[in-house]
C-alpha cells in the first residue's frame, strides 16, 4: 500500500498538470447534436450496443424485415441482426475530431473480421447534424470482402518480415488491428472512407 503522503502529492500533482488535463479532457464537439451529445461519454460496449440500434431504426424505417440479435434466437451470435433474412454485422461510428473541430466524412471502422459468421456487413457513418450529408450507410457482401482481404493476408502470412507485411498491405484499405502485423489476427480496421467506398464491392444502402 502506498504512502498516504505520497498519494497525495502524486495526486496534487496531477490537479493542475497540463499534459494529464489533455490526457483526460472529454469530447464536446457533439455536445449539441440532438441525438448523439453523450455518445462520447459512453464506454465502447454501450456506443456499440448504441450505433446498432440506431442503425436498426435506419433498416426499420426502409422498410426492411429486422429481427434484433438481442433478447431472440440469435443472442450470442457473432453477427448483431438479421435483416431481410442476411446475417448482417454492424459498424458503427461518428465523424472522428481532432482537437475541438470535427471532421466530416471521416470515420474509422474497428474490428472486422472475415472468420465471423454474417452474410453482410454494413457500415454506418453519422456526420454532425447540418452536413451536406448527415448519415453514411453502405454494406459489403462477405464472400467479396473476404476474397478482397485473403488477397492481402494469405500472402503477408508466407512471410515473418513485419516491414515486409507492411508493404503487402499498403494498397489495402484495411489494415491489421488487434495483435497487428506481428500475428495477423482475424481483426481489421479502416480509417479512410474515402478509399473505403471506392471499392468495387461496396454498394450504398439503397442497394441492399
Amino acid at each position: 500500500m502506498l504512502n498516504e503522503s505520497i498519494v497525495n502529492k502524486v495526486f496534487t500533482n496531477l490537479s493542475t498538470d497540463p499534459h494529464w488535463e489533455k490526457l483526460t479532457k472529454l469530447n464536446h464537439n457533439w455536445q449539441n447534436d440532438p441525438i448523439f451529445q453523450t455518445y462520447h461519454k459512453q464506454g465502447n460496449k454501450q456506443k456499440g450496443t448504441n450505433g446498432e440500434y440506431v442503425v436498426e431504426n435506419f433498416f426499420r424505417a426502409l422498410g426492411k424485415d429486422v429481427v434484433a440479435t438481442r433478447d431472440s434466437e440469435y443472442q450470442g451470435t457473432d453477427f448483431d441482426m438479421v435483416v431481410d433474412g442476411y446475417k448482417t454485422e454492424v459498424k458503427f461510428s461518428l465523424a472522428n475530431s481532432k482537437g475541438e473541430q470535427i471532421n466530416v466524412d471521416r470515420f474509422i471502422i474497428n474490428h472486422v473480421g472475415i472468420e465471423k459468421r454474417w452474410d453482410r456487413l454494413v457500415f454506418c457513418g453519422i456526420n454532425p447534424e447540418g452536413s451536406s450529408t448527415r448519415v453514411h450507410m453502405y454494406f459489403a457482401e462477405k464472400k467479396a470482402f473476404e476474397d478482397y482481404i485473403n488477397s492481402f493476408v494469405v500472402l503477408a502470412r508466407e512471410t515473418n518480415d513485419i516491414e515486409l507485411r507492411k508493404k503487402i498491405f499498403k494498397s489495402c484499405v484495411f489494415k491489421p488491428q488487434q495483435g497487428g502485423f506481428k500475428t495477423l489476427n482475424d481483426d481489421y480496421m479502416c480509417t479512410s472512407f474515402s478509399k473505403l467506398i471506392e471499392l468495387p464491392f461496396i454498394k450504398p444502402i439503397d442497394m441492399w
